[in-house]
């Protein structure tokens, strides 16, 4: 909600008061007026909106604790502002506002509770009703950005360009299941009466509590799985289990026969993307391109005979026009870029 930044906490507590119909008329007049002054301000009033009513199931059930949301919740924003994720610190500072106490707890029973959603942009929040008591929630980051989320656990997600998680309100309560495409960062928070279990159409990925990389595209031929930390367990759902990967292995699946390696890995740089850098080492042509699609959100064109040669890059801020350039100086190529068009003819 980097948009939203200055927007003070008084006017988040009118909100809510107004939402839980507890708004006085003085109040009242105060947030209409403000209401009133800016479309900015509306969008914020509804984004707040729409995240409240999608946890009633919640704020009703017995088992919804708000202090130990409230505490998950502080828990990890003073996690998330120290530790190594240097470049999201202006979105950090976006949620460590000097909240009250009070306010935080609202916030908690309603943001934390579903999934505070920050990061690069804001994603793509949609919620779809299941049963009355019960509401499916979809997360997406956009093409050629990334986002960063809390699940209601406290569980830190981040989710990768074209990337897309779907959990249903009862998440944390009976259960902790999500389903995911595209490619995903878990920092699990440890529940040792609860799995926190991932779908990727046929195979499950099943963890207590660590952190680990889920590599799953539609379009791609395979699904990896790389841990840095605690032990994850992979296999079909309900079926098989291919492996119990420890820290610093790796799991890569074949979709077409669940053919799977085990190897050796560094988990760090199969996760780095979250820290802004892309690694290319030793890919083809082909994949270059599938990566290059999803870090700049385009669609990338190939004309005539593509090169057979395997390229090692690294891309940090550089634009997609200095790539091509440097991927020119390897492999001669001419080059258009039309907007999210871009087409590559070989020489």
């Amino acid at each position: 909600m980097e948009k939203y930044r200055d927007i003070d906490e008084h006017k988040l507590t009118l909100i809510i008061d107004f939402l839980e119909g507890t708004i006085s008329a003085r109040d009242n007049d105060e947030l209409q007026l403000w209401l009133s002054e800016s479309e900015l301000h509306v969008s914020y009033f509804e984004e707040i909106e729409k995240i409240y009513h999608s946890i009633e199931y919640i704020k009703e059930s017995q088992k919804f604790d708000k202090d130990r949301a409230f505490n998950l919740f502080r828990e990890r924003i003073e996690l998330s502002s120290n530790n190594r994720y240097e470049e999201d610190t202006q979105t950090d500072r976006v949620i460590d506002k000097s909240y009250s106490r009070k306010t935080l707890l609202k916030v908690a029973a309603i943001a934390a509770t579903i999934a505070l959603i920050t990061g690069f942009s804001f994603s793509l929040f949609h919620i779809k009703s299941i049963t009355p008591a019960q509401k499916e929630v979809t997360v997406e980051s956009p093409p050629g950005q990334k986002t960063k989320l809390f699940l209601p656990d406290g569980t830190l997600v981040w989710l990768n360009s074209g990337t897309k998680i779907t959990y249903n309100t009862d998440y944390g309560v009976d259960n902790r299941n999500i389903e995911m495409e595209g490619e995903a960062f878990f920092d699990v928070t440890r529940n040792e009466n609860l799995n926190f279990k991932i779908s990727i159409n046929d195979i499950e990925v099943s963890v207590l509590g660590t952190s680990f990389d889920v590599e799953a595209y539609r379009g791609d031929k395979e699904i990896s799985v790389s841990v840095i930390n605690g032990r994850v367990s992979v296999g079909k759902i309900n079926d098989k289990v291919f492996g119990v990967l420890k820290p610093n292995e790796k799991i890569v699946i074949n979709k077409d026969d669940n053919s799977f390696k085990l190897k050796i890995c560094d988990p760090e740089i199969d996760g780095i993307w979250r820290h802004g850098q892309l690694k290319i080492i030793n890919d083809p042509m082909p994949v270059v391109i599938s990566k290059m699609e999803r870090w700049y959100g385009v669609k990338i064109t190939i004309e005539g005979q593509m090169s057979h040669e395997n390229y090692w890059l690294t891309i940090k801020t550089e634009s997609l026009t200095e790539i091509l350039e440097l991927i020119n100086r390897i492999t001669p190529i001419n080059y258009q870029i039309k907007g999210e068009e871009v087409t590559i003819k070989y020489k």
